[in-house]
């Protein structure tokens, strides 16, 4: 190996590397927030039980937890997707690995695995940002009820 293909090959590995750490950044602040909403829906569905089938507050918890079901939804979906694209980054490290041991001759391995990588983060970023917007809606029509 001469000292140019050293340089490429650590040029090249720094994009999954990077890919990996802005991830896993996205992904503490998505598990964060879905801890949150799961605790804010076991504490109004402990609410919903003390309360009496026609009171009036009945029917505001129920919706305050069917829109937190629907935003811990799209939170799940997109922690899935970002987690689907750390795999699919590692394993485009891992071929991009072998192929400078000349152990895998194909360089479209690796650009299939990175591809994958990037289309997963981007749907997982439409997920996150359909959350964004859905609490936004949510606070704007529990402001207007009031």
């Amino acid at each position: 190996m001469q000292l140019q293909d050293a340089i490429n090959f650590i040029n090249a590995s720094l994009a999954p590397a990077v890919l990996v750490t802005g991830v896993g950044l996205l992904l503490a602040g998505l598990q964060s927030k879905y801890s949150t909403l799961v605790t804010v829906i076991r504490q109004l569905n402990s609410e919903r039980r003390g309360l009496e089938p026609l009171d009036a507050s009945l029917n505001r918890v129920n919706k305050q937890i069917d829109s937190l079901m629907q935003r811990a939804r799209l939170v799940r979906n997109a922690i899935f997707c970002f987690y689907t694209t750390v795999v699919f980054l590692v394993f485009s490290s891992i071929a991009l690995g072998i192929g400078v041991l000349s152990a895998l001759a194909s360089s479209v391995f690796v650009f299939v695995l990175f591809g994958l990588s990037l289309s997963f983060l981007f749907i997982g970023l439409g997920y996150a940002t359909r959350e964004a917007i859905l609490s936004y809606r949510i606070v704007q029509l529990e402001i207007s009820d009031e």
